[in-house]
């Protein structure tokens, strides 16, 4: 077990495949990072995921960085146990097989999406799924950035300012500081569609 502080990384990009993890407490943020340096957000990690698993399987480094969202708690399963359990184990290949499958699908979605949803039906889906998540229904506030928007989608701060600015002067939703509240669930709803 390994305790985490918020912001405190499991893994590096570049890192040698040292082992295989699951959430057990907490939530983890996996970012890669451009050529140029800038930080591209990849997904969110929850109690119960397991991650790691490709470069045990390939033997090349992380091509991602993990780190805490808020302080946390991960089970390690290092190298020399994976590939134990491996033998012994056929039925767990198997079940890590069928992981990087979804995840290889999960990417192939996320590519698709990206080449051809326009941005405002993405950004209102990102918005969607923050508020589904959250559970909230009544004017939810999500407290999320400008810039965190613009990795998640892989886009510039500027362009999903440009959009929510433009759904404020039409009464969707009101931006407020790291902050947007949400006015009109329904309309936003309606925007994941327009595509």
């Amino acid at each position: 077990m390994k305790r985490l502080v918020k912001s405190e990384a499991v893994f590096h990009q570049g890192s040698e495949p040292l082992g295989m993890f699951r959430v057990v407490r907490g939530t983890l943020r996996v970012n890669s990072q451009s050529a140029s340096g800038r930080p591209l957000f990849l997904t969110s990690l929850g109690v119960g995921d397991w991650f790691g698993e490709v470069p045990l399987l390939d033997g090349l480094p992380r091509t991602y960085d993990v780190r805490a969202s808020s302080s946390g708690e991960v089970a390690v399963l290092p190298a020399s146990a994976f590939w134990q359990i491996i033998e012994e184990r056929p039925d767990v290949l198997l079940a890590i097989t069928r992981l990087v499958c979804s995840r290889y699908r999960m990417a192939l979605d996320w590519a698709a999406s990206v080449i051809l949803t326009p941005l405002p039906v993405r950004l209102a889906m990102r918005l969607a799924a923050m508020i589904h998540r959250s559970g909230s229904q009544q004017a939810p506030i999500l407290k999320v950035s400008q810039e965190s928007l613009a990795q998640q989608l892989g886009v510039s701060r500027q362009s999903v300012n440009r959009q929510l600015k433009r759904w404020e002067s039409e009464g969707l939703l009101t931006l407020q500081y790291r902050a947007i509240v949400i006015v009109d669930l329904q309309r936003l709803e309606n925007a994941t569609r327009e595509h």
